[in-house]
């Protein structure tokens, strides 16, 4: 593609004008803001943007899509940042129509939204998501540490997010927060899909899970703002996940225990031990069986990356500019992982039992999302 991407953002709330201002500042290399819609003059105030004069501005993304039909408007892409029950059609809509789609997370509230837009994709459009997260200096070290098997097989994982702390007021001011119908669910739809993006990314898809979910708990909501699910991963690792916002301070503690080495990431730092021999050895070895495995330990900083959203989309301005939509941080199917992992979680809950997490594009699959709607719908 020649030329500047002329890129709409639909939605602009929080994340929106974010995006919004990010373009109309120019700090996008190859992107420029061409229109945007449901302008909230506050969120505008309360950010500081003004957004440039003669800027097509739509009520609704039906408005816009209309226009470009229409020929009055010459869009190359979209931006989608309204509430997750809105992503498919809009990212439908924006597909049929030839536009490249950053979507922000989650894809939507099912898994089965996510498999749907992905069998919409024509083939070689550029489509990806907003993870900011893969940027993240310290998650991409450890994803290279867990993955090239440099400290042996996964064993245990263990990742405590109890820092999304959030008061009553978040939820009463949002007309849309905390709601099964609007919102879809509460702190695995809303507040942890990065965390589930990072776990799946870092350590690949978990084979089954145990979950517990507790709605209301600490605020006046039907949803659940603590959640607790084992995992099982299909060669043998365990692991726990804990997520809330009713608990403060809160901490943030990633846990991962390999055959040779554990990792400990916090927001103060990270620490890697490296055993000076396989651990296999020291168990099968002669002894008292008191023996303690000998570690060097390395201490990192916890690099976080501070421009992560131009990061992403100036990732995204590379990959449609090139039409490699392989090169995204975040391709299009990666959005239907972290949704099943939250899906198999809510239906654990739901039923009582153990949920194995299918493949995608598995004979399983279908069940399960019938199984997860179903279930869905009895909420409320």
């Amino acid at each position: 593609m020649k030329g500047s991407i002329r890129t709409a953002v639909i939605g602009m709330g929080n994340m929106g004008s974010q995006y919004a201002a990010l373009l109309a500042a120019g700090q996008v290399p190859g992107m420029e803001l061409a229109a945007v819609t449901r302008v909230r003059p506050e969120m505008l105030a309360a950010r500081g943007l003004v957004l440039p004069v003669g800027l097509p501005v739509y009520p609704t993304a039906d408005a816009l899509f209309a226009a470009v039909d229409r020929g009055e408007l010459a869009l190359d892409a979209v931006i989608i940042a309204t509430p997750h029950r809105l992503h498919e059609q809009q990212a439908v809509d924006a597909m049929q129509r030839q536009l490249a789609v950053l979507c922000d997370k989650p894809a939507g509230i099912a898994s089965a939204a996510a498999r749907r837009m992905e069998q919409a994709r024509p083939a070689g459009l550029v489509c990806g998501y907003v993870f900011q997260q893969r940027t993240f200096p310290t998650y991409r070290m450890i994803r290279q540490l867990v993955r090239s098997g440099e400290l042996g097989k996964l064993k245990r994982v263990s990742w405590t997010v109890t820092d999304w702390y959030r008061s009553n007021a978040y939820y009463a001011g949002s007309g849309w927060r905390g709601s099964w119908e609007k919102d879809g669910g509460g702190t695995l739809l809303n507040q942890c899909p990065h965390n589930l993006d990072m776990l799946q990314w870092i350590c690949g898809m978990p084979a089954r899970t145990r979950a517990f979910c507790h709605n209301g708990k600490y605020h006046p909501i039907p949803v659940e703002d603590e959640a607790t699910a084992y995992l099982e991963w299909p060669g043998g690792a365990t692991g726990v996940f804990v997520a809330s916002t009713g608990e403060a301070p809160g901490v943030n503690r990633l846990e991962i225990a390999l055959d040779d080495g554990l990792i400990l990431c916090q927001p103060d730092g990270v620490r890697i031990a490296r055993l000076d021999k396989p651990e296999m050895e020291y168990r099968t070895a002669p002894g008292t069986g008191f023996e303690k495995p000998a570690a060097h330990w390395e201490d990192r900083p916890m690099e976080k990356e501070p421009e992560a959203y131009r990061v992403v989309l100036a990732d995204f301005a590379r990959a449609v500019a090139a039409g490699r939509p392989e090169d995204l941080l975040a391709p299009w199917e990666e959005g239907r992982k972290s949704l099943l992992l939250s899906n198999a979680i809510y239906l654990s809950s739901w039923t009582g039992q153990t949920v194995e997490i299918p493949a995608p594009g598995s004979a399983e699959e279908s069940a399960f999302e019938r199984a997860f709607e179903e279930n869905w719908r009895r909420q409320f």
